[in-house]
């Protein structure tokens, strides 16, 4: 029976995406082990960072040296993370469910997506198999983003509007990253592309 050869790029493809799936399983083991650290008060004392979906202002005016010319600047509509110094048990908690949620949806998403590649890369284009992944994909993407505007309000009502500095202004303006609908809208499509090749493929082999 001869053997298929396989092109370069479903080769690369399929390593890359074995290596980054292993890298996020070390690297979503560790922040799990950490979650749950927190969930059960075993870290009382620690250093959390979180990331801010909410642009900030900053109030404090600078220059900008261009040759001769000085240029009056401001910062605007900048975003960052929090450092929560000594980070009490109560905010560690917390953050701790949202740490452990999105682990487990993006773990879900790359283990779908390796045996989506793992099948193209054995050769097998068209199948169910792969129809089913990429709309279980797509569909936990929509479950990323539900989850990405929960956790961004949340941010807003919970620590946004209770923050006080003397030189930043927190905005009203909440990043929802609608991008990832896109993302899950395209492979969607994609997954219904899959099926209609699927189709013509059994007629192809109906009509030999």
């Amino acid at each position: 029976m001869e053997t298929v050869k396989k092109p370069l790029s479903i080769k690369i493809i399929y390593w890359l995406t074995n290596i980054t799936f292993w890298i996020y399983v070390a690297a979503a083991t560790l922040l799990s082990v950490l979650a749950i650290s927190f969930m059960m008060g075993v870290l009382d004392s620690a250093q959390l960072h979180v990331g801010m979906p909410i642009s900030v202002n900053i109030l404090e005016k600078g220059t900008l040296d261009v040759g001769d010319t000085f240029i009056g600047i401001q910062l605007v509509e900048m975003t960052g993370k929090i450092h929560f110094i000594d980070t009490p048990v109560f905010i560690g908690q917390i953050y701790s469910v949202f740490i452990m949620g999105i682990v487990l949806i993006t773990f879900y998403i790359f283990w779908l997506f390796r045996q989506f590649i793992k099948h193209i890369y054995r050769g097998n284009y068209f199948d169910t198999d792969n129809i089913a992944s990429l709309k279980k994909i797509a569909y936990a993407l929509v479950g990323i983003w539900v989850f990405t505007v929960i956790y961004s309000y949340f941010q807003y009502f919970y620590l946004a509007i209770n923050m006080n500095f003397n030189s930043i202004e927190i905005t009203s303006d909440v990043h929802t990253y609608p991008i990832t609908l896109l993302v899950a809208l395209f492979i969607w499509v994609l997954s219904h592309i899959f099926h209609k090749g699927c189709e013509l493929q059994e007629e192809t082999n109906y009509t030999i």
